[in-house]
Order: C-alpha cells, then structure tokens, then sequence
C-alpha cells in the first residue's frame, strides 16, 4: 500500500469514529450528485467510461488488427497517427490503424471479388474499387476523431472557463478550480482536465500551472482566446488586491466570449458559401442525375445502370455528403451547449418506453424498439412484396383472375411485368408496370418510420425535460440576481429561495426555486440536500450543467458567510447573462444559412425528389410503350429503334434506391441543423432526426404516388392515340 493510500485509509478510519453512518452516507452523496461520470480518480477507467462505444469499438478493433495482421506504419505519419490518436484518447498505436486499414480494405476487395463472379460485375467492381480506397480512407479516422474530440471541446471552452473563474471568486486555488471544472463538464474537455490532474498526480509535472500550459500549447491554433483567458486567470492568483484579482478573473471571460463572437462572425459569412457548394454537391447535382440515368439506361444496360444507380445513391454520395458535413462542423467556432442526458432521473429508462393501451384502464410500458421493428417489417414486406409475388408465381395469377382491372388494355396496365433483356446475355429484369412502383414506396418509408418513430417516442418525453431546462437557463440569470438581492438585504438563503419563487411565479424559474422551497419548508431539507438530493432535490428534472454547477457554486459560497453569497449570485448571474448573450447574438448570425438547410431538409429535397421519381416513371411508360410499338415494324427497322430505344430502369428499382437515399440525405441535414445550431445536443437531434424523416418521406412520397398515378393516365391516354 503507497502512502497516498496508507493516509486516506486513516483519514477515513479517523471520520468514521467522528461521524455517524447516516452522516457519512448523505455526505457521500451530497459531493457525488451531478457528477455521475466520474466514478473513478484513476484515468484509465474514467476514460473508458466517458468515451462513446464507437470510439472504443475502434480502439479494440485496431489492437485485434494489429494481433492479427502485425503490420508496422511509415515513420512520415507515424508521429502524427500518435498525436491525434493522443487527442482522441484512443489507447492504440499506429500500427494497430495500419493493420486495421488493410484488414478492412482486403475484406472488401474479397467481398468484392466474391459478388463480381457470382453476381453482379458491376457491383463487384464498384466493392473493389471501395475497398481499394477504404485502406487510405481508414486511416484517416484517427484524424477525424482527434478532431471531432477538438471540435466538441471547442464547445465547451467558454462554459470551463465560466466554471473555473466562478470557482476562484471565492476560492483562489487553480488546481481546484481546474478540478472543479473537471467534474462538471462533460467529455471530452473533462477528459482533458482529468488527463491533466491524472499527469500531475503521477508526477509528469511538477505544477498544475505547467501540467495546464503544456496543455494549453495544442489549443494555440485551433483558439488563441481560451489561451488568453486561462493566462489571465492564472494571472488572478499572483494579484494581492482583491479589486484586481476579481477584474483579471472577469477580464478572462469577457476575452472569450468576445474573441468567440468574431470567429463567429466570420464563420457565418463562409458558411453561406459552403452551404451553397453543400446544397449544389448533395442535392442539385444528384437530382439532375436522376433524370440523366434512367435515360441512359434506355441506351445501355439497364441491370448495369441501376446497380450504378444503387452503388452511387446509397453509397457514395451518402458519404460524400457526411464528409462535407463533418468538414463544416469540425469549423464551426465555439457555442455553449450544457444539456446532458438526465440518466439520474429514477424513471429514466421507463420515459425512454412506448405507452400501449390493451384496455380502458390497463396500458403497459414496452421498449420503443418492438413496435419500431413491427412498423419497418410491416411496410418492408409490402414494399418487397412485388418480388415475392414473382418468386411464387402470384403476380401471374393476380393478372388471370382480375383482368378486368389489371390488363393491357387498362390505363394502369398489367399488375406487373418483367422483361427478357438481351444485351449479349438474355436475362429476366423486372418488376416493371405502375403497382410495383406505388409498392416501392413502402421500401423507404419503411426505413423512415421504423427509424422515425424510435427516435420519435424515445426521446419524446425527453424532449419536453430538455425544453423545460433551456427555458430555465434562459430565466436564470435574473432568477440568481434576484436571489443574491434577497441574500443581500439580510434575508437568510432558506427563505430567500421562497420570495424570488413567488415573485416569478408562473416561470420555469419559479418553479425551480418553488420545488426548492417546499423540500426545506416541508421535507426538513438543508439548501443543499433541497436542491440536489437523489430523489426529491430539484435539480433532477433539470439536466443542465450550467445550472448545477451553479448551484454547487452556491452551495460552496454559502458557507463562506451570507456576503461572500450574495456577491457570488450577482456575478454569476451577469456571467449567465454574457454567456446567453453571446448565444444569442451567434444563433443570429446563422439564422440566415440554417433556414435554407432546414428548407431543403423539410420541403426541397422530398418534394423534388418525388417529381423527378415522377417524371422517371413517365419516361419508363414512353419508353417501355415504343418499344412494343416497334415490334410491328420491319424486322430490321424494328429490331433498329427497338436497340436504340431499350428498355429503362424500373421504377421498381429505382425509387427504392432514391427513396432510401432521401431518408439518409433528411438525416444528415437535420444533423448539421442541429449542432450548428446546438452545439453537441443528442436528445434534441435524434429527436429532430426521427421528427422529420417521417413527415420529410411522407411529402415525398404523397407527390411520388400522386406523380406516377397522374403520369400514368395521361401518358397512356397519350401514347393510345399516336401508337
């Protein structure tokens, strides 16, 4: 046993014989509430508690490559495979990521090989051609998750710097003020300031001020003014005034925020033009392409075509478009974002569930995921079901005992058809005709409502938790401003909770300090077992960490005497008000750009996307009609015009590959909607995402139906009277 060890046992041993257990127990909770994360003082298992699955499934994937393959990297990039694997956290080498990049480009090269001799050469191909280039795309994940890790820190630079100069108005001791931070702010900037106390604890530096500005150096480029604001408070802590120490502190935080603003200012100018290039890139040029294709189809292959079609709409540009995405985000400057997942909450999991009613006073609570899995096999089976009938030999028989509605001389034709294509080698291609392609419809929105309404009713009842807290945080600053009044006026914090709760009754504020109130009045409650006891505090319903980390300010201030208290609650709430401000004044500047994304997200993109689906469909009918037509010609002029016409893609096929990448194209724009505008805020965009895949899919899909239905009718009224 060390002797850290050896003396915090004693220390313990020492505190048990003072206190009693119950004293000792709500102790222990007292200091761990609202900091969930931290369940250990070693780094190590705090950081693979902190890190998302994906990054850590990453990591182990890299160590099982490099078991398995054992490749070593090149000297050129490994110094800087390590640096960002350092900033991301990721507790592998370079040539864990070199042994991964060629067991998953190999992988995919076989894969591809298997399917060009088997199935499809062309899908074959395009594999090969992914795998070939997933070995350098591979390695580049390192760098993406280093600076995605950079960019959710960039976001929670302001709200560290707030916490470490709130903490030294009354505490002037950077460790733990650097401490404190730690144990509010979510990953990864906590993982930073925990590596850093971590480094300093196992000796690497002699002073957390040097262990700090080590840290600080990788911040020079990406934002100066967190430099300038940490030197500035470490500045604070060799002032002998107190006039001056508390100005340096306030100086650090009005440099951020200010510098911040600028940087946001001219983000916003750019991100117009790199909106336009990402709306030109992932929605203008591959709608054109939809028109294109089908076309040339008619002149061509048209198996080969839609595999084309398949490989680059629900593959390529998808990515495409994410990269570009990413591209914007990771420069997007600092925002503050404080609502975390409120996993304290008792019925947390049970929010998360559907509500079914069985009977009038009977309903039980099951996990959104089963009746999401009956919505998508439902609607993929009605979807798929063209093909099942062909396999079975049902769409022969649909044809033979209603002729009366599905038959050649009908305006809606056959029930469905497949054709003899014969471009070298005679194969069957189908399902071609009108029912098969209202069908396909099912194919995506069996996908956007299976997804959509996982999402949906998860995060539904979160939601409203997640409304209600950035309503309170929006209230705050003058609720903390009054609070520190009454304190000042020589009212006691106990009663001073009830009179700020009665004169903003009817706000979330309100009911905030209410909810604070009644636990000290009626639960025998100390003001800080009323705001953050496990069961009745507060500050459970409110997910922020703004607002807790407030109040434990609050909370340490108090016991500093009613002064000490009533100064910190009137500079905390005009540190509120500035960081609202800045908030504020950013969402405006971007106000402008976002509503074209949101545009296209919500109305352009479906709607488009279904007239050209339309249209497509139209131009199958013509071509597939003159084709028939040229049959009655001569056997070389005929057999002529029906070579150079072809046949075109089915509208079948087509639309489910459109389809599916309409749900992916709406995902991804919500997405950057999001946290452009929100910052790293996960209830609200996998809320957002499931919200409007279901009503983006649905417009695209009423114009589709409506479309193909129309087309139909006058192009068969059409081509009956010149064929």
């Amino acid at each position: 046993m060390s002797d850290k060890d050896l003396f915090l046992k004693r220390f313990e041993e020492k505190l048990e014989k003072q206190l009693d257990k119950n004293t000792l127990k709500n102790l222990s909770k007292s200091e761990s509430f609202g900091n969930q994360d931290l369940t250990s003082i070693d780094y190590e298992k705090f950081r693979l508690e902190t890190l998302p699955n994906s990054i850590t499934t990453y990591e182990k994937f890299c160590n099982f490559s490099e078991k398995m393959v054992g490749l070593k990297s090149d000297p050129k990039s490994e110094e800087n495979i390590k640096k960002n694997l350092f900033i991301a956290h990721l507790n592998c080498n370079p040539n864990g990521v070199i042994s991964a990049s060629v067991l998953v480009s190999l992988s995919i090269v076989m894969l591809g090989f298997i399917i060009l001799f088997t199935l499809s050469s062309t899908i074959g191909i395009g594999l090969i051609l992914i795998g070939l280039g997933s070995y350098f795309a591979m390695q580049k994940i390192p760098s993406m998750l280093a600076r995605r890790m950079k960019t959710k820190a960039n976001d929670q630079v302001i709200i560290a710097i707030f916490y470490m100069v709130a903490f030294m108005r009354f505490n002037s001791n950077f460790e733990l003020a650097v401490s404190f931070a730690a144990n509010y702010l979510n990953s990864p900037l906590s993982l930073d300031f925990k590596r850093i106390l971590w480094e300093l604890d196992n000796s690497k530096y002699p002073t957390i001020k040097a262990a700090f500005d080590n840290y600080l150096e990788g911040w020079r480029e990406e934002n100066l003014e967190f430099l300038e604001a940490v030197y500035l408070i470490e500045s604070s802590l060799y002032e002998s005034e107190e006039f001056r120490r508390i100005s340096l502190l306030d100086k650090s935080l009005d440099t951020i925020l200010q510098g911040n603003y600028e940087k946001m200012l001219h983000f916003a100018q750019e991100l117009r033009n790199k909106i336009s290039a990402f709306n030109m890139i992932g929605i203008v040029l591959p709608i054109l392409g939809l028109i294109i294709l089908p076309l040339a189809a008619s002149f061509g292959d048209p198996k080969s075509t839609w595999e084309i079609v398949f490989l680059l709409y629900d593959i390529l540009i998808p990515v495409a478009v994410l990269y570009f995405g990413f591209v914007i985000l990771f420069n997007r400057p600092t925002s503050v974002n404080s609502i975390g997942t409120p996993t304290n909450l008792k019925d947390f999991h049970s929010m998360q569930k559907v509500e079914i009613k069985i009977s009038k006073t009977k309903t039980i609570n099951v996990s959104a995921k089963i009746p999401s899995i009956i919505i998508f096999a439902i609607f993929f089976l009605i979807g798929i079901s063209p093909l099942l009938f062909h396999s079975t030999g049902f769409d022969k028989i649909l044809n033979e005992r209603l002729g009366f509605i599905f038959s050649t001389s009908s305006p809606f034709g056959t029930f469905q058809e497949y054709k003899i294509i014969d471009k070298g080698i005679a194969y069957e291609y189908g399902p071609y005709g009108l029912y098969p392609g209202l069908f396909s419809l099912f194919i995506p929105l069996s996908f956007a409502f299976g997804i959509g309404y996982y999402l949906r009713n998860r995060y539904k009842k979160l939601i409203h938790l997640r409304d209600a807290t950035k309503k309170l945080e929006r209230e705050f600053p003058s609720a903390t401003f009054q609070l520190g009044n009454r304190i000042n006026e020589g009212i006691s914090s106990e009663l001073a909770f009830g009179a700020v709760a009665e004169t903003m009754k009817g706000t979330e504020a309100g009911t905030f300090f209410s909810k604070i109130d009644s636990n000290i009045k009626f639960n025998g409650m100390s003001v800080e077992a009323a705001i953050f006891n496990r069961d009745k505090g507060a500050i459970i319903r409110y997910p922020s960490d703004l607002i807790v980390s407030s109040m434990k300010i609050f909370v340490r201030a108090s016991e500093q005497g009613p002064d000490i208290t009533a100064k910190t609650l009137i500079d905390l709430s005009k540190y509120l008000s500035e960081i609202h401000m800045s908030n504020e004044r950013m969402n405006d500047l971007l106000t402008e750009s976002l509503s074209s994304m949101k545009s296209q997200a919500s109305f352009l993109a479906p709607i488009i996307s279904g007239v050209v689906i339309s249209i497509v469909s139209l131009v199958t009918l013509i071509m597939g009609s003159l084709t028939k037509a040229t049959q009655d010609l001569g056997d070389v002029g005929g057999q002529g015009i029906q070579n150079f016409l072809g046949d075109s893609i089915p509208t079948y096929l087509f639309q489910g590959v459109v389809g599916i990448y309409i749900v992916m194209l709406i995902s991804i724009l919500i997405y950057m909607v999001t946290n452009l505008e929100n910052g790293d805020d996960s209830i609200l965009t996998k809320f957002e995402i499931g919200d409007k895949i279901i009503k983006g899919l649905t417009k695209y899909s009423i114009v589709v139906f409506i479309g193909i239905v129309g087309f139909s009718i006058v192009g068969s009224q059409i081509l009956g009277s010149i064929v």
